[in-house]
């Protein structure tokens, strides 16, 4: 299950939800700057990885078009 570690804690939320609303994903947090993240379906492990990289770094990229400065790892 791919981690998600965000330098911007108080966007956890945001990104929580936003993850959350795509119907295959299942995220939970771990820590206040961690996620855990799982893709349903027929994944492996790197592909979950590739899907989850993609889905964060679409995010990331958003915030960054409203002025928002962050570093997301997954790990």
């Amino acid at each position: 299950m791919p981690t998600i570690r965000i330098d911007t804690p108080e966007l956890l939320t945001a990104l929580l939800e936003s993850l959350r609303s795509q119907p295959d994903v299942v995220a939970q947090v771990a820590g206040n700057d961690t996620i855990l993240v799982s893709i349903l379906g027929s994944y492996d492990t790197a592909h979950m990885r590739m899907a989850t990289y993609l889905r964060v770094r679409a995010w990331e990229t958003a915030m960054r078009s409203q002025g928002i400065e962050l570093h997301v790892d997954i790990v």
